[in-house]
């Protein structure tokens, strides 16, 4: 299965098809400008779904979502393909774009970027209000989605707070100081507080101290830290069930 050039794009497995992002052919240093569906086989299904400056794709339950510079390409189970629609910003929302996606855990919604200060909460069921905007105090450094209580999610910001975001509501709910700031000014890849779920504990990386910060995510109140070496930079949180085996 091959793209017909090089590019900074993606390829998802949905149930037998795979979804692959088509490139700018004309400009291709350029992000991808949509989506094709492809059989097991790797052969093409229809044409291209356009998805402009595509960057950004994420799956909630069912439901897969492609971030596009007009809005989501809202891919769902169709009668033997996936069937794909596309769902339009609001006229309401400011100009911009998401270009990062995290899908919901438990609740069926899409979180994502919109502008320097703001995120975006999505219901990719409904078509109109399926846009929630909310403002952050400053600018946004991270944020991810809590996959054991469904209704929050968190939101790290440059002036060193962490936000806990209820979902259902699409308002913050509480915010917590956790480092010194952290100016988002400057190169993306310099290192900057990331932010993990584990269970009952929140853990926000603080790289210019070699710490990591602890906050209980049921109280919302910092615990503790945990120096660690170097500076800690991208955290992700891994977990995992094991089998005992009784012998005779």
């Amino acid at each position: 299965m091959k793209t017909d050039a090089p590019q900074h794009g993606v390829a998802v497995a949905y149930g037998s098809h795979v979804l692959l992002s088509e490139p700018n052919r004309e400009k291709p240093d350029e992000l991808p400008v949509g989506i094709r569906v492809a059989d097991e086989a790797g052969a093409p299904i229809g044409g291209i779904h356009a998805c402009p400056d595509l960057h950004g794709e994420a799956s909630s339950g069912n439901i897969l979502a492609f971030a596009c510079a007009t809005g989501l390409l809202v891919v769902t189970d169709g009668d033997g393909t996936p069937a794909i629609r596309h769902l339009p910003y609001a006229d309401s929302l400011p100009d911009g774009k998401t270009t990062t996606l995290i899908g919901g855990r438990g609740l069926q919604y899409f979180l994502g970027n919109y502008g320097a200060d703001k995120v975006v909460l999505i219901d990719p069921t409904v078509e109109s209000d399926a846009f929630r905007l909310i403002s952050l105090p400053t600018r946004r450094v991270h944020f991810v989605v809590d996959p054991v209580r469904a209704k929050f999610a968190y939101v790290f910001t440059e002036d060193g707070q962490l936000h806990q975001l209820d979902v259902v509501k699409g308002e913050i709910a509480n915010s917590l100081k956790l480092t010194e700031p952290y100016s988002m000014d400057g190169h993306w890849s310099e290192p900057r507080p990331r932010v993990a779920v584990a269970g009952d504990r929140i853990v926000v990386t603080d790289p210019l101290k070699g710490v990591l910060r602890l906050v209980d995510a049921t109280s919302f109140e910092k615990t503790g830290d945990m120096a660690v070496e170097g500076k800690p930079f991208n955290i992700v949180s891994v977990g995992g069930s094991g089998q005992i085996h009784e012998g005779e």
